[in-house]
């Protein structure tokens, strides 16, 4: 599986966290998700279920398995 550096990696994982949480991205931080999307797609897939149980609110016990 093609992978991100780790910097780039780190910075997806956490805008997504962001966007899911209701923040708003600046375009250029939504281009740089949607770039990583198109470059490492099985590495984005891969990173779902990470960021979803990050992103749980507190006290929910949700999680994906």
């Amino acid at each position: 599986m093609k992978e991100p550096n780790a910097e780039d990696a780190a910075r997806c994982i956490e805008l997504r966290k962001r966007s899911k949480r209701g923040e708003c991205l600046s375009s250029e931080e939504g281009r740089f998700c949607a770039r990583m999307f198109n470059q490492y797609p099985d590495w984005y897939s891969a990173t779902e279920k990470r960021v979803f149980n990050e992103t749980v609110p507190f006290g929910s016990n949700v999680r994906l398995k």
